[in-house]
Protein backbone atom coordinates (compact mmCIF):
# COMPACT_ATOMS: atom_id res chain seq x y z
CA UNK A 1 0.00 0.00 0.00
CA UNK A 2 2.60 2.73 0.82
CA UNK A 3 4.12 1.76 -2.68
CA UNK A 4 1.31 2.90 -3.94
CA UNK A 5 1.06 6.05 -2.18
CA UNK A 6 4.10 6.76 -2.78
CA UNK A 7 3.39 6.44 -6.71
CA UNK A 8 0.35 8.93 -6.55
CA UNK A 9 2.55 11.46 -4.56
CA UNK A 10 5.30 11.16 -7.23
CA UNK A 11 2.34 12.07 -10.33
CA UNK A 12 0.58 14.85 -8.15
CA UNK A 13 2.47 17.73 -8.50
CA UNK A 14 3.75 19.74 -5.52
CA UNK A 15 0.82 21.22 -3.18
CA UNK A 16 1.43 23.86 -0.83
CA UNK A 17 0.28 22.89 2.54
CA UNK A 18 -1.70 25.86 4.84
CA UNK A 19 1.04 25.98 6.56
CA UNK A 20 3.25 26.81 3.98
CA UNK A 21 0.54 29.54 2.08
CA UNK A 22 0.46 31.14 5.81
CA UNK A 23 4.40 31.57 6.35
CA UNK A 24 4.58 32.72 3.08
CA UNK A 25 1.98 34.95 3.81
CA UNK A 26 3.57 36.63 6.64
CA UNK A 27 6.79 36.85 5.13
CA UNK A 28 5.41 39.34 3.08
CA UNK A 29 5.03 41.65 5.38
CA UNK A 30 6.58 45.01 4.91
CA UNK A 31 7.31 45.93 8.63
CA UNK A 32 6.22 45.09 12.00
CA UNK A 33 2.65 46.35 11.94
CA UNK A 34 1.69 44.61 9.18
CA UNK A 35 3.03 41.09 10.78
CA UNK A 36 1.47 42.01 13.38
CA UNK A 37 -1.95 42.74 10.89
CA UNK A 38 -1.70 39.57 9.21
CA UNK A 39 -1.03 37.58 12.08
CA UNK A 40 -4.09 39.23 13.85
CA UNK A 41 -6.26 37.91 10.05
CA UNK A 42 -4.75 34.31 9.92
CA UNK A 43 -5.95 33.93 13.83
CA UNK A 44 -9.14 34.92 13.41
CA UNK A 45 -9.63 32.80 9.90
CA UNK A 46 -8.32 29.80 11.99
CA UNK A 47 -11.16 30.43 14.94
CA UNK A 48 -14.04 30.93 12.31
CA UNK A 49 -12.46 27.66 10.66
CA UNK A 50 -13.10 25.76 13.61
CA UNK A 51 -15.74 27.26 14.77
CA UNK A 52 -17.54 26.35 11.95
CA UNK A 53 -16.15 22.46 12.09
CA UNK A 54 -17.31 22.61 15.98
CA UNK A 55 -21.04 23.86 15.16
CA UNK A 56 -21.42 22.56 11.78
CA UNK A 57 -21.68 25.32 10.35
CA UNK A 58 -20.49 26.69 6.35
CA UNK A 59 -18.42 29.54 6.43
CA UNK A 60 -18.53 32.16 3.35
Amino acid sequence: MSKLIERIKALIPIIKGQKDLDDAYLARSADVYDLERRMRLLDAASRANARSLIFGTVMP
